[in-house]
C-alpha cells in the first residue's frame, strides 16, 4: 500500500493504534495545565518555546513516518522526505523556531499558539495511526528496514515506533519542567492527578491506593 493512501479510520483494535492513542492522551494531559499565553515561554533564551516543544515533537513523528513509509501528506517538511533514514539534514534546523525556518503561515501561527500547535500534534498522531494501522503486525515486526547508518540491521518498524514514542515522551517530560518554571502544576501523564499529589503519595507510601 502506497504511503499516500490510508484508510479513513484505522482499526481501533490494532495494537499500534491503541498505543498511539494512549500516548496522545498522555501528551494532552501534560498540556492541560498550560494557558494559551504560555506558548512563547522559554526556560532559557536558547531553548525552544512551549509551543516549539509541541511542534518539534509533532514534526519528529512525521520524520519517523516518512522514514518508514515514504512521502505522505503531512503538515511539516518532514513528511516530504523519501523512505529511509540516511538524510540527516533535518537536524540542522531541529531546534530552530518556525519563524526562523520560514515555515508556512499555518506553522508560524502554531509557533505562537499552543492550541494550534496541539492541533498539529494531533494531525501527526492521526497520520501515525493511519499508516501503522494500515499494516499488519507481521509487516511491522518482521520486515527489516532499508540499510541505515542510524539503526542496526535487525531493526524493524516496531523498534522505530518505540523510538518515536520515546522521543515524544522526552519532550512531554521537558514540558513538565516548563510548567513548573511557570509556577503551574502539571499532571502525571498516566492518570488524572497532579504530579505534586502523586509525589506526596509516593513519599507517604499511599500510592498503592490509587484506583481503589
Amino acid at each position: 500500500m502506497d504511503a499516500s493512501q490510508s484508510p479513513a479510520s484505522p482499526a481501533p483494535s490494532h495494537p499500534f493504534v491503541q498505543k498511539l492513542r494512549m500516548h496522545r492522551e498522555f501528551f494532552h494531559r501534560t498540556l492541560e495545565c498550560f494557558r494559551e499565553g504560555d506558548a512563547g515561554f522559554r526556560v532559557t533564551p536558547e531553548s525552544m518555546t512551549v509551543a516549539g516543544q509541541v511542534l518539534h515533537a509533532a514534526a519528529a513523528i512525521e520524520y519517523f513516518l516518512s522514514g518508514l513509509f515514504g512521502t505522505f501528506e503531512g503538515w511539516s517538511t518532514m513528511s516530504r522526505r523519501q523512505r529511509g533514514f540516511v538524510d540527516m539534514s533535518w537536524a540542522q534546523s531541529a531546534n530552530t523556531s518556525p519563524e526562523a525556518r520560514n515555515d508556512t503561515p499555518e506553522v508560524q501561527e502554531a509557533g505562537r499558539s499552543l492550541e494550534k500547535a496541539a492541533a498539529l500534534f494531533d494531525r501527526s498522531m492521526d497520520s501515525a495511526s493511519e499508516m501503522f494501522g494500515a499494516r499488519t503486525v507481521e509487516e511491522l515486526t518482521q520486515v527489516p528496514l532499508l540499510p541505515s547508518p542510524l539503526f542496526p540491521p535487525w531493526f524493524t518498524a516496531v523498534q522505530v515506533f518505540e523510538l518515536m514514542l520515546d522521543h515524544t515522551a522526552h519532550h512531554r517530560g521537558a514540558l513538565t519542567q516548563y510548567a513548573r518554571g511557570l509556577g503551574l502544576e502539571p499532571k502525571i501523564p498516566y492518570f488524572d492527578m497532579a504530579e505534586t499529589l502523586h509525589e506526596a503519595m509516593l513519599q507517604s507510601g499511599h500510592v498503592s491506593k490509587v484506583g481503589d
